[in-house]
């Protein structure tokens, strides 16, 4: 009996640390828009005007739907000076990784959230039907039927 609860303690000991930490947000590395790397947390990115969504999209377990709060995309990167300097719509030929702390990718265009192109309202979301989202920030692809480009635990997006 006493091998069994400790064998208990030590399950429990080396799942508590990683739980704990996915349940904690953390903040999303802004790569590829100067010299160094910036770090956006909801602290950092209150001045931009938030969006809201009301979002659908299927899974492989059933839909999904929530009311989805944030920023978007393109105001992210504009506020970080993604673009200062460029030549007219050079920054059309700009794509955008979003990486996910489990290793998922997606990649963007940056025409494709382009208010003067494709204005897609692509969000960096913080909140889901009212409450913080667990993990963190979370990339939401408004209009997408599949959930595939909704990228959960988002821990980097690199402009290149």
């Amino acid at each position: 009996m006493r091998g069994l609860r400790l064998l208990f303690a030590a399950a429990f000991l080396a799942l508590a640390p990683a739980t704990a930490w996915a349940l904690e947000p953390f903040p999303v590395e802004l790569a590829g828009v100067g010299a160094a790397p910036v770090t956006l947390t909801p602290e950092a990115l209150r001045d931009l005007p938030p969006v809201e969504a009301d979002v659908t999209f299927q899974t492989s377990k059933g839909p999904s739907t929530g009311h989805y709060a944030g920023v978007l995309l393109w105001d992210v990167l504009k506020a970080n000076k993604a673009f200062e300097g460029a030549a007219h719509n050079e920054e059309l030929k700009r794509t955008f990784v979003v990486l996910a702390r489990d290793g998922y990718e997606v990649a963007f265009s940056v025409g494709e959230i382009h208010p003067d192109f494709g204005n897609t309202r692509i969000m960096l979301a913080d909140r889901v039907d009212g409450a913080p989202i667990e993990g963190g920030f979370r990339v939401v692809v408004p209009g997408d039927t599949r959930g595939a480009r909704n990228v959960r635990e988002v821990v980097k997006i690199e402009l290149r």
